[in-house]
């Protein structure tokens, strides 16, 4: 897959006199040479070092200060030097025991094979959560007299209806030790006026949650277990132990010796997080996920160099089958080891270290293990809900529609669609898009390195299938795996902080499994999804559900299936979520590798099936919520944007007219009103747009042109790939709509040409810019209001 870096445009011509393919090339070469006007299309990092006083982040210079102080790079440069010269120093400590007892071996004659295994201790860190996430706006009270402070009744002031949790927050003046021990803070006065245990529940203003959101993050939210640090090549992994800010600790003075920085250093230096990750990756090399955890094979079939080699998957039904006597089965285990270890501790005459140390829980094993006893107390439908989200007021002057459904509440930020100060309503639709393409990108980046099996569902599957990219009127993004993949994942991965590349950005992604991930039935309280990947950045987040087996009857389309599994003796192989949803083993498996908005992800066997089953007109409207889409740029625009274009065509629907209904059905979307806007005479004008209409529509909108500037090859290559999973007549020519239906597995499988395409697929060029540099330093920069 070769990057497009020639435009073809012939010398000695002024624009007015190019044909409209050369038009079109000068238009887009313009754009790659322009980084100053054309900013958003440049996704490189940039901005990413911080200068400072060495003298203003001295723990002794922090005593007593409540205020807060973020910004990431500050936290990267510090964390990535800590977890550089941790691994270094252990590494040379390892190395220097495994000399004395070589040494010692030899002395004493001893031939035996040394079967110790080539791990260092792990990296251990502290960690506060106001280092990680911006909590500044709580400076605003940090710096009030604690009485003059916002309280827990200003907060409730804007709920909707009182919270079913008076308990939830405690002003400063209700603090006691106890409840500081809990919050692991030093004094009652690093409390901003309110401290909230846990979500209310109900409906408030922007403001309010995000005050609420920040404030249990800085008080009672418990930290992750560990950070994981992502690369090109595998991960960094630090366990996190102890609450502590870096200006309360060692970290920044262990940051300036390893440096070789003096502490009463006056001028300022420069913090550089790029250059610290450089170093750790030339200087430790990074962990690699061991054979025996792939379980599938997936990471060593997507390393395979042979082009002529399948990148699907084939998941066993085995994968699906995870049922009330594996959980039995888990706890016995659990149990079993914890009652032995607790033998050899309290038995002078049986202790044996060795044999503890091989018995003993690791606090994620613990977790797992307190997770599997819960969900065995609750019967379906007595299930307490699991994730809250950012319950919103809305239908007011501050926020038209914006319910909040879409955001984690403890990382809650302001929401994507209400219009903040000093934004305008394109500049959110950019973050929205920022956000979604960095959080797809993150999960498959950090699943593919850990062989966490996982594919695109529901409207990612959808918006895959139109043009390779994600819908820009869609907010979800939706994953699914195999039920005991999900366990497994949630036991290894549960309380995690995944951090991106630090050469593509700074963002930070917290994985969290719901309580009930062991259960299958039908969720009657809202536990439909069973972990989020959360970007701690927005509180926006990817759904992952799990398939397993269940006893819920299943659709009239499954019934032959399930007597012939019945006949045959086998698990039934109809698996569904939790919602629930439907597939039969051979709709999931095998697997297929493809691409996502240049992001290598996993699509389900039988797609059209899939999306006929759950999007009645998804494989055939050409219009969504007054967004239309124009084969000739891969690309759904808004009917706003091109009505221009049919300057002679009665577009809308005449008094006493009967008005086409809009396919969308989120009728509080001010993008849904189409204003009688006549759907189907839209629709053929688009599908019938010129090569002459297309230049003047790039010519007119330049957010347009900057959309098909960074995705034509990633649509290009992906109606490439349809013609080879789909009936195409016209191959790459034919019309997504013209689509006659997918090709047999054996037809797909014995194409050559297929495999050979997707050997190609690795991770493309971020088609976004970072989100910090696009909200603290690139929006700010180009902004007009």
């Amino acid at each position: 897959m070769k990057t497009q870096t020639m435009y073809t445009i012939p010398e000695g011509k002024k624009y007015e006199e190019l044909n409209n393919k050369e038009k079109l090339q000068w238009m887009l070469r313009e754009i790659s040479e322009d980084k100053e006007k054309y900013w958003l299309a440049h996704t490189e990092l940039t901005d990413y070092e911080i200068k400072l006083h060495v003298k203003d982040f001295l723990y002794e210079n922090w005593i007593g200060k409540p205020v807060l102080f973020y910004d990431p790079r500050f936290t990267l440069s510090i964390y990535l030097s800590e977890l550089r010269n941790q691994y270094k120093r252990k590494q040379m400590n390892k190395s220097k025991q495994g000399k004395q007892d070589d040494d010692k071996n030899n002395s004493n004659n001893n031939n035996d094979d040394d079967d110790d295994d080539d791990e260092v201790d792990p990296v251990v860190v502290p960690f506060a959560w106001s280092d990680w996430v911006d909590l500044t706006m709580l400076n605003q009270e940090l710096v009030k007299p604690e009485k003059k402070r916002k309280t827990c009744a200003y907060m409730k002031a804007t709920h909707h209806i009182p919270t079913k949790y008076p308990d939830y927050c405690i002003d400063n003046v209700d603090v006691v030790r106890q409840d500081l021990d809990e919050m692991q803070l030093q004094l009652v006065n690093y409390v901003p006026g309110f401290a909230v245990k846990t979500s209310p529940t109900n409906k408030a203003s922007n403001e309010v949650r995000m005050l609420e959101g920040k404030s249990h993050l800085l008080t009672y939210a418990k930290n992750p277990m560990s950070i994981i640090f992502l690369s090109k090549d595998g991960v960094y992994e630090a366990q996190v132990d102890g609450k502590q800010r870096i200006v309360d600790g060692s970290l920044f003075d262990n940051y300036l010796k390893d440096n070789n920085i003096a502490r009463d250093e006056l001028e300022i230096i420069t913090m550089n997080p790029v250059k610290e990750f450089v170093h750790l990756v030339e200087q430790v090399p990074p962990q690699l996920i061991k054979p025996e955890e792939d379980r599938y094979g997936m990471v060593a079939t997507l390393k395979e160099l042979n082009p002529s080699q399948s990148k699907e998957i084939y998941l066993p039904p085995l994968a699906f089958n995870y049922q009330q006597d594996k959980i039995d089965l888990q706890i016995k285990e659990y149990e079993s080891r914890m009652k032995k270890a607790m033998g050899l501790v309290t038995n002078e005459l049986t202790f044996d270290q060795e044999e503890i140390y091989k018995l003993r829980l690791t606090r994620k094993e613990k977790l797992y293990y307190d997770g599997l006893k819960y969900a065995n107390k609750f019967p379906l439908k007595k299930e307490p809900t699991h994730f809250r989200m950012a319950r919103l007021n809305f239908g007011n002057a501050e926020n038209d529609h914006d319910a909040g459904w879409h955001y984690e509440w403890r990382f809650f930020n302001g929401a994507l669609k209400y219009l903040k100060k000093g934004w305008t309503e394109d500049e959110l639709q950019i973050r929205e898009n920022v956000l979604l393409d960095r959080i797809l990108r993150n999960w498959f980046k950090f699943a593919n390195m850990k062989g966490v099996i996982s594919w695109i569902a529901h409207g990612p599957l959808l918006s895959w299938y139109w043009d390779g990219l994600l819908f820009p009127f869609d907010e979800d993004i939706d994953i699914q795996m195999p039920a005991s993949d999900l366990a497994s994942f949630c036991k290894s991965y549960n309380q995690s902080l995944v951090v991106e590349e630090i050469t593509e950005g700074f963002g930070k992604f917290f994985i969290e499994c719901s309580s009930f991930v062991h259960h299958r039935g039908k969720s009657f309280k809202e536990n439909h999804i069973d972990a989020r990947f959360i970007d701690i950045d927005t509180g926006s987040y990817i759904d992952i559900t799990g398939l397993g087996i269940s006893d819920l009857p299943v659709p009239e389309r499954y019934e032959s299936l399930i007597l012939q599994n019945e006949a045959e003796g086998v698990p039934r192989q109809v698996y569904n979520c939790r919602y629930p949803h439907f597939y039969s083993h051979d709709e999931i498996s095998p697997l297929r590798y493809t691409m996502l908005g240049g992001i290598p992800v996993f699509v389900p066997n039988q797609i059209e099936t899939i999306l006929q089953q759950e999007y009645e007109q998804g494989l055939e409207s050409y219009e969504y919520e007054g967004f239309f889409f124009v084969d000739a740029l891969g690309l759904w625009i808004h009917h706003s944007k091109m009505e221009f274009l049919f300057p002679n065509e009665d577009l809308y629907a005449k008094k006493g007219r009967k008005k086409v209904k809009s396919n969308s059905k989120n009728k509080k979307n001010k993008n849904a009103n189409t204003n009688n806007l006549d759907i189907e005479k839209f629709t053929r004008l688009v599908k019938g747009i010129t090569e002459e209409q297309v230049v003047k529509l790039l010519e007119n909108d330049q957010d347009i042109l900057l959309e098909y500037y960074l995705t034509r090859q990633a649509t290009s290559i992906h109606k490439q790939e349809l013609t080879h999973l789909f009936h195409m007549e016209n191959g790459t020519n034919t019309a997504i709509g013209d689509i006659s239906g997918m090709k047999t597995n054996r037809e797909i499988m014995n194409d050559g040409e297929y495999h050979r395409l997707t050997s190609s697929f690795k991770f493309q060029k971020p088609f976004r810019r970072p989100l910090f540099n696009y909200e603290q330093i690139d929006r700010p920069r180009h902004h007009q209001g």
